[in-house]
């Protein structure tokens, strides 16, 4: 296993660890609402209290671009390890309501440096080529961290303090891991100066803002998605058998559905795959009130595919957002996409309980089709500002093949020519450069360098460079003139001496001579 593909599969690990305190409390609603006489809307309250926390903290992160200017492996730790240690002591001192909930704001501000840090980790060792396939991998390590404590919490007979007790030792695991393992990759762009006014022109721009409606209309979905799944499936407070299926809904499904849309992204282009997915889900919120009181098997078939089809665009919309953004504040730009994204769950997630109080739970989960409904047409509108579908690299050829502007010149078949080596950044095949003419191969790097597309790093610019130095130094200095011909280039011909033909020239008379 080459290094970037261990540190995609690290930076993956951390992520389902990391984030398996988010929904530990939701996991264990039923028991704390029984043990504390919680109201429905106090436990509406401690689940929605993690997403206002959440977008708190990214708020101010993004604000003071801490993304972009801390050490992303420092930043994801300390996020990690003070979100699991908010849950631990959730687990271990805590009898009553208000102290959860303060508890449960403070994770959600710690976690706002673990999720949008995470996913400026894993593209530093990605390039465009593939980087929504790797997107999707993290996002698929969202959404199993996301849903561990519905697994831990379908173990039966164990308490609800076990359940947080451990969800808090997994988000230490990844603290230790982040701090001591992790690293960023080669394509980390050095930090930039602070720029407190970038969230707000983010949004002005068309390209980011039709982005962050598309997400917005994502997110209003899935996370109610997820929080409310197992209560519909029961009618009431889940058991221990809902809850084994919405971790394989949204854990399982929803990894699988991440994969699978990052990889047809890269093939496609973003705008189809995010507007299928959009699309698929917002049919299964229409059908859902017929679906769910069916068969248990078509059940189980139905909300898997709803739980992979919720999600499969969350990493392509991170995706475009990194290529419609300034490339220097890409830590900002998620930021500020995530804030916004989990501060409208809020509402979704409280919305969904006052529609079940009205109409019943098999039906109430009919209002999360508003969010795909109202996010396709933006998605749709941004085919101007992202192509349509992405050239598949092939291992014999690194880089795409630019347009020929000239006849190439052919060399003469005893012309000396330099090998230039072999260089690979991750795990993809690559095939010597093409052999030049001795001399430095500028105008050969230029157009390589032009086709393979922009670069926030500098770091083919600076391979251009190392290339071309070592091309000069290796070709052989000229041939030395002979030696004789120096000496008569260097000793002056004496004249000729005249023949009496051309006259001697006159002398100037001196004076009184």
């Amino acid at each position: 296993m080459t290094a970037g593909r261990r540190a995609r599969a690290l930076v993956a690990l951390v992520q389902v660890l990391g984030l398996a305190v988010w929904f530990s409390a939701s996991a264990v609603l039923p028991e704390l609402r029984a043990e504390w006489d919680l109201s429905a809307t106090a436990g509406v309250w401690l689940t929605t209290s993690v997403q206002l926390g959440f977008a708190a903290g990214a708020v101010v992160s993004a604000v003071l671009t801490l993304a972009d200017r801390v050490p992303p492996q420092r930043l994801l730790a300390g996020g990690a390890a003070a979100a699991a240690s908010c849950t631990l002591l959730l687990a271990a001192v805590v009898d009553g309501p208000v102290a959860a909930l303060v508890l449960r704001t403070l994770t959600g501000v710690c976690l706002a440096l673990v999720y949008p840090v995470g996913m400026k980790i894993m593209t530093s060792w990605s390039d465009r080529s593939r980087r929504a396939r790797d997107l999707g991998v993290l996002v698929g390590a969202l959404t199993v961290g996301s849903a561990l404590p519905h697994l831990i919490g379908g173990l039966p007979g164990l308490p609800w303090r076990g359940v947080l007790a451990g969800a808090a030792l997994c988000g230490f695991v990844a603290a230790a891991l982040a701090r001591w393992c992790l690293r960023p990759g080669p394509a980390l762009a050095p930090a930039p100066p602070p720029d407190t006014g970038y969230a707000l022109r983010l949004l002005r721009e068309p390209g980011p803002r039709l982005v962050v409606l598309g997400y917005l209309g994502h997110m209003w979905e899935l996370y109610a998605l997820w929080t409310w799944l197992g209560a519909a499936l029961a009618g009431g407070d889940p058991g221990p058998a809902e809850h084994l299926l919405v971790f394989v809904a949204a854990g399982l499904g929803g990894a699988a559905g991440c994969v699978l849309g990052g990889r047809a992204a890269d093939r496609y282009g973003r705008v189809p795959v995010i507007a299928t997915s959009l699309l698929v889900s917002g049919v299964c919120c229409a059908v859902s009130p017929v679906v769910l009181g069916a068969a248990p098997l078509l059940v189980s078939a139905f909300c898997v595919l709803w739980g992979a089809a919720a999600v499969a665009d969350s990493a392509v919309l991170t995706t475009a957002t990194i290529e419609v953004a300034d490339p220097r504040y890409t830590g900002t730009a998620l930021t500020v996409q995530t804030a916004l994204g989990f501060l409208l769950t809020v509402a979704g997630i409280a919305t969904v309980p006052v529609v079940a109080a009205a109409v019943g739970w098999q039906t109430a989960l009919v209002v999360l089709a508003v969010g795909p409904a109202l996010g396709l047409p933006a998605v749709l509108a941004l085919r101007r500002y992202l192509p349509t579908a992405l050239p598949t690299p092939s291992p014999l050829a690194p880089f795409p093949p630019a347009a020929p502007t000239a006849a190439p010149v052919a060399a003469p078949a005893d012309a000396p020519t330099v090998e230039l080596p072999r260089i690979a950044m991750d795990d993809r095949p690559t095939a010597p450069l093409f052999r030049v003419v001795d001399g430095p191969p500028t105008v050969e790097l230029y157009r390589l360098r032009r086709a393979a597309g922009p670069d926030p790093s500098g770091f083919a610019d600076r391979l251009a460079r190392v290339l071309s130095d070592r091309s000069r130094a290796a070709a052989p200095p000229p041939a030395a003139p002979p030696t004789a011909a120096l000496s008569n280039a260097a000793t002056p011909t004496a004249a000729p001496r005249s023949s009496g033909t051309a006259a001697a020239p006159r002398r100037r008379a001196r004076p009184g001579g």
